[in-house]
């Protein structure tokens, strides 16, 4: 006479971290990989709608002064707005390349190129700063038209965010160091959280240079 025991369901062996690696290379080369964490991206989102918010309220104020607005535009150097973009556009190239370079166990080469990011995030600052410089020695204060106070208030909110990945940047860089061989899932996602946050500066900068350099 046999007795069987009822020992209730069976519980599924929890993912090692090997296995949580494994599955997301594959996802990775399935181009289905999301990086970063959702925290992250809620940080994205939120950045997106402040700044949507900016440029709505930039284009109203457009409409309602439209010879105010020319004059700040005529005002502005849009050599100094190419530059800009290229400082910024070439970082989020460096950043791109490092994250890949990363993910393939190329960990020194990976730290060269972020810190190319972080060279060009400071090119950018350097070059704001004279950019800024030229325009109070020419006048243009906060105080004198609505669009030179939404003209410092928006690019020098950006300016901030750009402060804050170049600071990123450097705990990227020293977390790379520590990257034995490819990227333990942790550390992958503390470098995704911080490209992806990266990318959006990037993204926000575009709108920028199309309201106040561009679009005249």
């Amino acid at each position: 006479m046999s007795i069987i025991l009822d020992r209730g369901p069976a519980e599924l062996p929890k993912p090692l971290p090997g296995d949580e690696l494994l599955h997301r290379d594959e996802a990775l080369a399935q181009k289905r990989w999301v990086p970063g964490e959702a925290g992250i991206w809620a940080l994205i989102f939120t950045d997106l709608t402040v700044f949507t918010v900016y440029f709505i309220t930039f284009v109203e104020e457009w409409g309602a002064r439209p010879a105010v607005f020319a004059q700040g535009h005529a005002a502005l150097s849009l050599t100094t707005g190419i530059f800009n973009t290229f400082f910024l556009l070439t970082a989020s190239l460096f950043v791109a390349l490092g994250v890949q370079t990363v993910r393939q166990g190329r960990a020194p080469a990976a730290q060269r190129m972020f810190l190319g990011a972080a060279a060009c995030g400071g090119a950018f600052v350097v070059n704001k700063y004279f950019e800024w410089s030229g325009e109070m020695a020419a006048g243009h204060t906060p105080h004198t038209s609505v669009f030179f106070q939404m003209y410092y208030i928006i690019t020098g909110v950006h300016l901030a965010h750009v402060l804050i990945v170049m600071t990123l940047l450097f705990f990227v860089r020293r977390r790379v160091t520590q990257v034995v061989g490819k990227p333990t899932p942790r550390q992958a996602r503390f470098i995704e959280n911080c490209a992806s946050y990266w990318h959006m500066v990037d993204l926000l900068w575009l709108g920028i240079l199309a309201l106040f350099y561009l679009m005249r």
